[in-house]
């Protein structure tokens, strides 16, 4: 049926249609390499896929340095942790080397000194968990902020955290 995948051995070889496939998803949004090479890989073989994912590359259509920055912060404004923001990285093929570059830039210190982490969690704080830390479970509170990744130095800030004193 037209609707099932195409079987290993039905895989298209053609590297210019894996191009074309390339592009349109890239319309779509951006890609790291590997993850795109994961994808094409599922219609063409992996030498197509290789070839449009090469070719890309060169012609500065793929940069794994630029999403991993992009990424980065979008992964710091939505309020991850910087643990969770790697292993998110990590997950989409980038290296190590990309991955500390962009979590430097994203996590860096505002201009008054502000640590980005701290905040993160302090807004889950004040948002999300104020219920449980007003109902006094400040021990599900910090479960909750280990799990999404927060160190314990960010966690027991966000929990000394007083909303009479601040605003």
């Amino acid at each position: 049926m037209a609707w099932q995948r195409k079987k290993p051995q039905e895989r298209s070889e053609d590297p210019g249609e894996a191009r074309t496939r390339a592009l349109a998803m890239l319309a779509g949004r951006d890609y790291a390499s590997a993850e795109l090479y994961e994808k094409l890989c599922a219609r063409f073989t992996p030498e197509a896929a290789a070839a449009a994912v090469a070719g890309l590359v060169e012609a500065g259509l793929l940069n794994d340095a630029r999403y991993a920055a992009v990424k980065a912060g979008s992964l710091q404004r939505a309020r991850k942790s910087r643990l969770a923001a790697a292993m998110a990285l990590r997950n989409k093929g980038l290296t190590d080397s990309q991955i500390d570059a962009a979590l430097e830039a994203a996590y860096a210190p505002d201009e008054e000194g502000g640590d980005p982490e701290l905040e993160a969690a302090l807004a889950l704080v004040k948002g999300t968990y104020r219920a449980k830390l007003a109902a006094g479970r400040r021990d599900l509170v910090a479960a909750a902020l280990a799990r999404r990744g927060f160190p314990h130095r960010v966690i027991r800030q966000a929990l000394d955290f007083d909303p009479e004193t601040s605003t």
